[in-house]
């Protein structure tokens, strides 16, 4: 399993010390950092989970050092601590953040409460990762998909999505497929281009006449397009 970190960022000593003692037998690492400017080095050098910061502090205060770690590290989950909390406090950092959980000093540390909301936030950010990975796969296989057409603007496409809807097509066809007509076929399961009187069944995931057409599937989240590329105009 990988390990997990948690950071704490508070101007008091004593409370991170506190923290320290209470949570050392954890099943996650724990940092501290006494300024946000500790705190962004902390997070260039350790692969952290989840920030628990105070709001106010010297130099920089806690809503704009936890909007950077959104913009930074969006998968971090953030919890603010704080004994000064009052409306317009938690409707900004509910507005320009993104908490996960508000605490309040002195906090509660002869419960377990404490320790359950930290595992939920690392729970949530090991979710938060994956999102992320999943989302750069989509990014690098849309990427892949769009280049695999610029690279060859001399085969005719036609781009459908998942209801076999046109969504792109080259301009040498948009008179024969114009985008937003539908290429469902009416009685079969499958997909028809008429003018090329070429049939591809829904199950079919390449093709099976590579000198008539190629075919290739992209599956974005649960939704999927399907690229036709011709390799003639009718």
């Amino acid at each position: 399993m990988t390990p997990q970190n948690i950071l704490f960022v508070d101007d008091s000593p004593m409370v991170l010390s506190l923290l320290e003692r209470t949570l050392t037998q954890e099943a996650f690492t724990l940092h501290t950092a006494n300024t946000p400017k500790e705190a962004l080095q902390v997070l260039k050098q350790h692969p952290i989970d989840v920030v628990v910061s105070d709001l106010l502090m010297p130099g920089l205060d806690g809503i704009t050092f936890l909007r950077m770690i959104k913009k930074d590290y969006p998968h971090i989950v953030r919890i603010i601590l704080s004994g000064h909390l009052h409306t317009q406090s938690i409707l900004s950092a509910i507005n320009q953040v993104g908490v996960f959980r508000f605490l309040t000093k002195p906090l509660e540390l002869d419960d377990d409460s404490l320790k359950k909301i930290l595992y939920e936030a690392l729970d949530q950010a090991q979710l938060n990762r994956s999102s992320q990975y999943a989302d750069q796969n989509v990014a690098h296989g849309l990427s892949v998909f769009i280049d695999s057409i610029l690279n060859a603007p001399y085969r005719p496409y036609v781009l459908l999505d998942d209801q076999h809807i046109v969504t792109a097509v080259h301009a040498a066809l948009a008179e024969l497929y114009p985008v937003g007509s539908s290429l469902r076929h009416p009685d079969r399961e499958g997909i028809q281009l008429t003018a090329h009187s070429l049939y591809i069944p829904y199950g079919e995931s390449e093709s099976s006449d590579p000198d008539l057409y190629t075919l290739d599937t992209l599956t974005v989240g649960h939704s999927s397009l399907r690229l036709i590329r011709l390799s003639e105009i009718a």
